[in-house]
């Protein structure tokens, strides 16, 4: 398994006392346009970037995460996984705080598949990806169930009163964080 993180972060740890085989690369060594990864390709089952990249998926940038998720894909073996975090670019919460990697579910799906990546799946994360309460897969229900439960004593009624109705779908696209899930096919 490989973690791709920030410099601060501390997976090791966690692994370690699991017993889980792992290497970790930093936000800031991961940049392939400035150091060439250091692995063999396909040298992992899995990778993930639970942060992304460390930088905003604008169109501006979407080149950098296009090369990015081309050399994660040479770094996976066949029938290997991907996770990737990011924060929803229209989330309302934002209030001026920028988080890395942010995009919409739209955008990421398209750079994964550019990639290389098959069998796409998101999930929805409350309240922030660090430590979250809640991971859900991206559907009607789930949410339904985490707005009902995370967010009863904060919404008004009629707003949880929607959850149980279609509209609930309209929020799918407003949830603050997400993880996308894709795999290499042989």
């Amino acid at each position: 398994m490989l973690v791709i993180h920030p410099s601060d972060a501390d997976y090791d740890r966690s692994f370690q006392e699991f017993g889980i085989p792992f290497e970790t690369v930093s936000f800031d060594n991961f940049n392939t346009d400035r150091s060439p990864l250091q692995f063999e390709s396909g040298s992992f089952d899995i990778v993930a970037a639970p942060l992304g990249f460390g930088g905003d998926n604008r169109a501006g940038r979407q080149s950098q995460l296009g090369k990015n998720l081309l050399a994660v894909r040479s770094l996976i073996r066949a029938g290997g996984m991907f996770l990737l975090g990011f924060s929803n670019r229209w989330d309302i919460r934002r209030k001026g705080r920028e988080f890395p990697n942010s995009s919409t579910t739209w955008r990421i799906s398209r750079s994964l598949e550019k990639a290389g990546f098959d069998g796409m799946r998101f999930y929805g994360t409350f309240p922030e990806p660090l430590t979250p309460e809640y991971i859900f897969p991206l559907n009607s229900q789930s949410l339904a169930f985490v707005l009902n439960y995370r967010y009863q004593h904060k919404l008004p009624g009629y707003f949880l009163k929607l959850t149980r109705t279609p509209a609930v779908n309209m929020l799918l696209g407003f949830v603050p964080f997400y993880y996308a899930v894709a795999s290499v096919e042989a």
